[in-house]
């Protein structure tokens, strides 16, 4: 069930770069811990509808991430304790022009959050904000965390062919489970009759980890995706 993702890793280093800071003798206090965040492109569109987007604090404090593609998911980045401004536009427009998607982040000390850029059930473009939970999970069990943020109807997920993990999922919703850590075959439907299958496949489960699944794209315009994610235990 895994697909390749496409990392970012100018976005991440630029951002990294102007997020970190350490407290004296390198100890971080609250106001310098920074927050995890994120950065996900879940809308599809011609050539991976390339996105220019901007994260800004204050005037001295923005970045531009310059042609972000539908499946990228960038994280988690650094940023410091605050509350930012976001705002998409395609790729080139002015970056005084008025956003396609805007929307406010509050990042907490110490915090772990996803941004996802994504459609609504009905095919809307939009922004979702979600709090990732990196607790532990007790020995030999891991986290999975499904997302659907997908132009679909509500879905089940079911497990090694009769397992119902979970069930009625609807955008933009998410529900976790936490499971023995390893490779389960997964099965998305639509959740009213569990006829048709958006994805099938096989997806490991680290142990003491959270393993993310991202729901995107179009079931009907055919460009459903999963996006996977694992993020350590903290």
């Amino acid at each position: 069930m895994r697909k390749t993702i496409i990392s970012g890793l100018i976005a991440c280093l630029a951002l990294l770069s102007f997020a970190t800071v350490s407290g004296p003798a390198g100890a971080q206090t609250g106001l310098t811990t920074p927050g995890k965040v994120t950065l996900v492109h879940g809308i599809p569109g011609a050539n991976g509808f390339p996105v220019d987007i901007t994260v800004s604090r204050s005037i001295s404090s923005t970045s531009v991430f310059r042609g972000v593609t539908f499946g990228t998911v960038a994280g988690p980045l650094n940023l410091l304790p605050g509350t930012y401004s976001l705002a998409i536009r395609v790729a080139g427009s002015s970056p005084s022009s008025t956003p396609a998607l805007a929307g406010t982040l509050k990042v907490a000390a110490g915090s772990n959050q996803s941004v996802v850029a994504h459609l609504t059930a009905a095919g809307a473009p939009t922004v979702s904000i979600f709090n990732n939970d990196v607790s532990a999970t007790g020995a030999g069990n891991a986290r999975v965390t499904v997302r659907h943020l997908a132009q679909a109807p509500a879905v089940d997920v079911i497990v090694n062919g009769s397992t119902k993990l979970i069930a009625g999922l609807a955008n933009p919703g998410e529900a976790t489970a936490v499971v023995p850590a390893n490779t389960y075959n997964v099965r998305v439907t639509d959740a009213a009759t569990n006829t048709v299958t958006a994805f099938q496949g096989n997806l490991g489960l680290a142990a003491n980890a959270t393993t993310i699944v991202y729901a995107v794209g179009s079931l009907g315009g055919g460009s459903f995706t999963p996006l996977v994610q694992v993020l350590p235990a903290s």
